[in-house]
């Protein structure tokens, strides 16, 4: 290397000029030491390079270093510059090399996050980025642990704020495309996926640029919950009402104990612990309340029920707080205490008596009434959705009607009507499991036929013109009843009741006789599920019997069960789960008897007409419509048995008035000498 003020040769990497000892600028960094030379060796010489290890080499560089200085002030040299080594061209290859990476990467991102059309693709929810998605696009959203959501809400928001919001409600494992949504605008969208409900709501993000015909968009996008938000859902989660209500009656049978029937004597018992459970939609707004009762000590009437305490709780912005404490019923005259509720214009609720204007206790009637007695008036007493409180003036009595609920709660009573107001406790607890599960659990039921041989001696029917009380007969049968598969305590106490209805019919056939005008024999019993329609089953009952000693009479009559209560419904609740109502139901019954019967008598087709001979038992549904049936004399059926038409046709095959009567079983009977 060369010197760039006088021009001397020096050595490679050295950073002072040996001939005028000016600094050399831009000298790089050397493996080796920087040597100087001595004497007249060259630099190369290995005596200059050891030469450095010495004291006198060194006095004689720093000597030479002084005169140099000293004679460049005095004699300027000529500068002549001479071509410098190139240096090696590491930049360049960096450079180079860091392109070559970055095209890789940004192939590699082409690929795999913005996947073509017929591709798949895997997202974490709660990016900031957006996912391009076409109509066809299916989204297959999971939960944080990878698991499949069974049933959720989806909601597409513009992002932009413009336009409307799109919501879905999605049930099964095979996700949704957006072509579900409906006509979509190309733009952005916050996608909002919601599941669960309560504690165990759920919430699921992501950013979708929607384009209809996007080439760019991936056939299948599989949306796994992050972490973060599966975090966030949990901390903002909220008790249901039924979650709320379900803590509330542990919490009471924790407090005062599980109810029991306690024994005062070998009639009377009464109820301790917490002993009644009842959800009632006071208000009519959809939601229920909690209707409770408790005592820490057994009910007694003879101290007017002290012991009872009853409540009403009700759901408020995700907590449940008490909004009534009403009275038990006391009656001195039936002996009994018992949870009352009254009806007043379709609203449930309760009565405050009054007595000549003077608000009283329910358990101060004396039962005694005129101008020189008492003169009782009530108010009912109704739920606005904020609080209990009086809905009409003063009214007689008997203008407010009792609404029994399915049963009144015996808290003072026999044995068997305690234990069965217990009953509703459990009943109840498996109501608000049944609705927390709500969309995600999927409740299968399946209706099967049991059979019970009967053989029995019963008071003679058809036989002897003028027979005795002393005249039997003997009958032989195969009798069918329903009973279904599935779990909790409403089918439960389904297949019970139905059981029991057979054994109370077998034991009512033997107990009858010519002298009991109301009693009756039943030879044939066939009783069957003919459709279950989300959680109502629909039973068909046909019986062929006879009231000693005259002529048979066969008669089919209908019956709704919800079997997540295992209670008895009406043909209404059936109804409301197809849009219809029993007055357009009743309509249609008339034009189907009229289409089957054309050529009808004068007084039959006014008979057709009165909707007093349209009773709910008289229509059931088979899952293709829904079936009046005439009875024997009715609009000029007169033969001896019944006779089922179509009235509403949900399937192609039925048509209105058609006959869709089923072959029935028969009965054996036998006159015995």
């Amino acid at each position: 290397m060369y010197c760039t003020k006088c021009g001397a040769q020096i050595p490679d990497g050295s950073m002072f000029c040996t001939s005028c000892g000016a600094r050399v600028d831009g000298v790089e960094d050397q493996a080796e030491p920087v040597a100087f030379p001595v004497g007249g060796a060259p630099v190369g010489d290995p005596a200059g390079r050891h030469a450095l290890q010495g004291a006198s080499a060194h006095m004689e560089v720093q000597s030479r270093y002084e005169e140099s200085m000293t004679k460049s002030a005095e004699v300027a040299q000529p500068f002549v510059p001479t071509p410098q080594p190139k240096k090696p061209k590491h930049k360049g290859r960096i450079v180079a090399a860091v392109i070559g990476g970055v095209a890789v990467v940004a192939i590699v991102a082409a690929i795999v996050i913005v996947p073509r059309i017929g591709a798949s693709s895997e997202v974490t929810s709660g990016g900031k980025g957006y996912v391009v998605c076409a109509c066809e696009t299916k989204i297959l959203p999971k939960n944080s642990k990878g698991k499949k959501l069974k049933s959720y809400t989806v909601e597409l928001a513009p992002v932009s704020g413009k336009g409307k919001s799109c919501t879905i409600k999605v049930d099964g494992e095979d996700g949704f495309t957006m072509e579900d949504f409906g006509e979509l605008p190309d733009q952005k969208y916050q996608m909002t996926i919601t599941s669960g409900k309560g504690k165990k709501k759920s919430t699921t993000t992501m950013k979708v640029d929607y384009t209809k015909e996007g080439s760019d968009a991936p056939k299948n996008v599989e949306l796994t919950q992050s972490k973060k938000e599966a975090k966030a859902s949990a901390k903002a989660a909220v008790k249901t009402a039924d979650e709320l209500f379900t803590d509330k009656i542990l919490e009471y049978q924790k407090k005062y104990g599980e109810g029991e029937a306690v024994g005062f004597d070998e009639y009377a018992y009464g109820a301790q612990g917490l002993a009644y459970a009842k959800l009632i939609d006071f208000d009519g707004d959809g939601q229920d309340e909690l209707l409770i009762e408790y005592s820490d000590e057994p009910v007694d009437r003879g101290d007017n029920a002290a012991a009872a305490h009853l409540e009403v709780w009700a759901y408020k912005n995700g907590e449940i707080e008490k909004v009534y404490t009403p009275e038990v019923n006391v009656s001195h005259q039936e002996a009994c205490v018992s949870v009352w509720l009254d009806e007043y214009e379709g609203k449930i609720g309760f009565s405050q008596w009054y007595d000549h204007g003077t608000a009283i206790k329910q358990s101060d009637l004396s039962g005694k009434s005129g101008p020189s007695a008492h003169e009782y008036q009530v108010k009912f007493i109704g739920y606005d959705g904020k609080s209990f409180k009086a809905m009409t003036d003063l009214v007689a009595p008997n203008e407010v009607g009792s609404a029994s609920l399915g049963g009144f709660g015996f808290l003072y009573a026999d044995e068997s009507s305690v234990n069965s107001t217990i009953g509703t406790v459990a009943t109840t607890l498996e109501q608000l499991k049944s609705k927390d599960a709500g969309d995600d659990a999927q409740v299968s039921y399946e209706a099967v036929s049991a059979t019970q041989d009967v053989d029995f001696t019963a008071a003679v029917g058809e036989g002897p013109l003028d027979p005795s009380p002393d005249d039997t007969c003997q009958i032989t049968a195969t009798w069918t009843y329903p009973q279904v598969k599935g779990q909790g305590v409403g089918v439960a106490k389904f297949n019970k009741d139905m059981v029991q209805l057979v054994a109370d019919t077998l034991d009512a056939s033997k107990q009858a006789s010519m002298d009991d005008e109301d009693s009756r024999v039943t030879m044939m019993y066939t009783a069957e599920i003919v459709s279950i329609d989300g959680d109502i089953a629909c039973v068909r009952t046909y019986t062929d019997s006879y009231q000693p000693p005259y002529r048979s009479e066969r008669v089919t009559r209908s019956a709704y069960y919800n079997l997540k209560t295992g209670e008895q419904v009406s043909l209404e609740d059936s109804l409301a789960q197809h849009g219809l109502s029993f007055d357009t139901l009743k309509s249609e019954a008339k034009q189907a008897i009229k289409t089957a019967k054309p050529d009808i008598d004068s007084v039959s087709e006014d008979n057709i007409d009165d909707d007093d001979n349209y009773t709910e038992d008289h229509f059931y549904y088979d899952g293709k419509g829904y079936i009046i049936v005439l009875d024997t004399g009715e609009f000029d059926c007169m033969a001896w048995d019944t006779h089922d038409l179509v009235a509403h046709a949900f399937d192609s095959n039925y048509s209105c008035g058609q006959d869709v009567t089923p072959e029935r079983a028969k009965a054996t009977y036998v006159p015995n000498e």
